[in-house]
């Protein structure tokens, strides 16, 4: 019954880098996107406010 919990054992480490991974990914794309979201939304309002108004009729 000794040789019996190694691949158990495998199986968990494999896994639990695996999702590790993947956590640590997607954390990391997300932190990047939201930065690129707001460097987008300070680029934007910075533009409408340099823009000319626009003459109303």
């Amino acid at each position: 019954m000794e040789g019996h919990n190694w691949g158990w054992i495998e199986i968990a480490m494999f896994y639990g880098i695996a999702l590790g991974f993947a956590g640590w990914q997607y954390w990391s794309v997300s932190k990047s996107l939201e930065e690129d979201r707001a460097n987008r939304r300070a680029k934007e309002a910075k533009e409408a406010a340099n823009d000319p108004v626009e003459d109303a009729d």
